[in-house]
């Protein structure tokens, strides 16, 4: 297939490299035109400036577009929103097409406005509790809009190389907090992954599917966790540490039942085995 990957950030450049492996024709768009991985093309072109989508138009058909845009960097809520609602359409548009519109949209399980550690999965009806999840709801009924065939991957927490937040968190100085809060993650290798499986697959993609490891857990056992396997002394929570001020983003626990239904490859199916091959980059790098 000929796949264009919107947005060379964290996930979209392990997805473009995982798809060109397997063998397709693989562009990546960011605003440079820099930056794709090996066996990927580089195009430039940026969502908010449509006139600069023109230089899609010359590449050959395209039977799918996977939008890996991301908003995060933008401090103004409307561009933010602008990214991640009108987006893919607009790259959609610029595109010339082999038949059918096919759009996969890497979404985020923040739609949910689960509380009390109920368990959510694609049945689960949405009801964000903040703007970004409002945002995401909104970029999934504009993608339907757009697409004549679309997949929704909704992601939990992404982490990574260079993306270490609860290590991070684990081994400051400063008392950690919210330590009963469920932490449902994915691997960044792993959303790759899913993505590369489900392009191999000869039946159409799911419309709705859910994309986290097999075993949310809370945060006070994966900070322990952390805290012993580099022999830090065991960790302080403190409910009155001044982050708690910070935004509720909910207290859920991620079902992955269809993904794994669908036989779809988990490489760290939970946090011990993602995390465990990052502390030694955390002490090389420092955490972030």
């Amino acid at each position: 297939m000929n796949i264009l990957v919107a947005g060379m950030g964290f996930a979209g450049r392990a997805i473009a490299a995982a798809l060109a492996r397997d063998g397709h024709g693989v562009w990546g768009l960011n605003r440079l035109g820099t930056d794709a991985p090996e066996g990927a093309r580089a195009v430039a072109g940026d969502v908010l400036l449509p006139e600069t989508l023109r230089g899609l138009s010359p590449l050959p058909p395209m039977d799918l577009l996977v939008s890996a845009l991301s908003g995060t960097g933008h401090k103004d809520p409307e561009l933010y929103r602008r990214v991640y609602v009108e987006g893919p359409a607009r790259v959609a548009d610029a595109l010339t097409w082999s038949s059918r519109r096919c759009i996969w949209f890497l979404g985020s399980t923040g739609v949910y406005g689960a509380e009390d550690g109920e368990w959510v999965d694609e049945n689960t009806p949405a009801n964000p509790r903040h703007r970004a999840g409002e945002v995401q709801l909104a970029a999934e009924a504009a993608l339907r809009d757009a697409a004549d065939a679309h997949c929704v991957l909704r992601l939990s927490g992404l982490y990574g190389p260079g993306r270490t937040r609860l290590i991070r968190q684990a081994l400051r100085k400063r008392p950690y907090f919210k330590p009963d809060i469920w932490a449902n993650q994915i691997h960044r290798d792993d959303v790759a992954g899913v993505v590369a499986a489900l392009a191999r697959r000869e039946a159409r993609a799911p419309e709705l599917l859910l994309v986290s490891d097999d075993r949310p857990a809370p945060r006070r056992e994966i900070f322990d966790w952390v805290r012993r396997e580099t022999g830090c002394p065991e960790g302080l929570y403190d409910e009155d540490h001044p982050a708690r001020a910070g935004r509720n983003r909910g207290n859920k626990r991620v079902s992955n039942r269809k993904l794994r239904e669908l036989d779809l490859p988990l490489r760290y199916p939970d946090y011990a085995r993602g995390l465990r091959e990052l502390l030694p980059w955390v002490s090389t790098h420092g955490p972030k």
